[in-house]
């Protein structure tokens, strides 16, 4: 669940594009007073189904790339501000990368440094299955955000040397070296960001160490360390809280991997373990980060987790734990 920020950015830009809000939220379940709300939350799938309204209500191609250029770090909330107080691009860049969770994610994210450049890629661009016209919406507006947030962390009009595009050229490709600054190639293998190197060793004017060192404790609080495991347990719980609040079945996760069910319970046993083990452990450690947060009810944790009641929260974290969640958050 996140802050919902990105559906804000999309119903301000929307507005110029003569899109209503109640256009743009149709079938979200979501109102304009509900995200007036500080404590709304929202899930990725609730902007997605945003994304495809915009795109029925909205014939204008700039309308993605518009949003991506109004969504700045300092949206992120925590996550935002640790990659602003970063003493350097690099530091930022490795920082957006691991607490990535924290910001709705859609694609994942990733860099490398190749010789005199570095290159912005999205790993699990080919495993994100929306409809096509969906995806070209999301991806523009991706590639706008991470232009906007280098611009951001550096303060600097540091733009792209190269993007390239893994889909075939659009009707509106012209658009893509206007709004994004650069040239731009389409039908590449994969979708990546070139910047040049020189780039990484900029120092953010906004570089605050001791802030830095608070808000980056505050983010591994709430993301925890499971992204450094690389193994299918690992990569299991990534995409479990990739997406909390939705918790994907077994077999929606084996295909998000390219695997049969088969397969991944396979391997999931040969490390020692079964979905529902890792399941499990993923709501335990969600349930522990949404009491020590100290905002949340045991009734909205309970709904957070997918649980039918708080009663049966209850039951699940005493066994989980031995203590009470009343007990838990005492202890904290």
């Amino acid at each position: 669940m996140f802050a919902p920020y990105k559906l804000f950015a999309l119903i301000e830009i929307a507005k110029e594009f003569g899109v209503t809000s109640t256009q743009i939220l149709r079938g979200t379940s979501l109102d304009l007073k509900m995200l007036e709300d500080p404590k709304t939350r929202t899930t990725v799938e609730q902007y997605v189904t945003a994304c495809s309204n915009a795109i029925k209500y909205c014939e204008d191609p700039r309308l993605p790339f518009r949003v991506g250029k109004n969504i700045h770090l300092s949206a992120y909330g925590l996550y935002g501000f640790a990659l602003l107080c970063s003493p350097t691009v690099r530091y930022g860049l490795e920082l957006a990368v691991r607490y990535h969770g924290l910001a709705t994610p859609i694609f994942s994210i990733n860099w490398r440094a190749v010789e005199d450049h570095f290159i912005w890629f999205f790993p699990s661009e080919f495993r994100v299955r929306y409809p096509a016209a969906v995806k070209q919406f999301l991806l523009a507006q991706q590639l706008a955000q991470h232009i906007t947030h280098i611009q951001d962390i550096a303060r600097a009009d540091r733009k792209p040397l190269l993007i390239k595009v893994a889909h075939a050229t659009p009707a509106s490709a012209a658009l893509y070296e206007e709004q994004l600054g650069c040239a731009v190639q389409f039908a590449a293998d994969a979708t990546e960001i070139h910047y040049d190197q020189s780039l990484l060793d900029d120092r953010p004017p906004l570089t605050n160490p001791v802030t830095l060192a608070m808000l980056r404790e505050s983010c591994e609080n709430l993301i925890g360390r499971n992204g450094d495991d690389i193994s299918t347990t690992g990569l299991v719980t990534q995409i479990i809280m990739e997406r909390p609040g939705q918790f994907p079945t077994m077999e929606a996760i084996a295909g998000h991997l390219n695997l049969t069910p088969r397969t991944l319970r396979r391997r999931l046993a040969d490390e020692g373990t079964t979905y529902s083990e890792v399941f499990d452990d993923v709501r335990r450690d969600l349930a522990e980060k949404y009491l020590s947060a100290g905002q949340f009810t045991v009734e909205d944790i309970a709904e957070l987790l997918g649980f039918t009641d708080a009663s049966n929260f209850r039951h699940s974290f005493k066994r989980w734990t031995g203590l009470a969640p009343s007990e838990f958050r005492l202890q904290r």
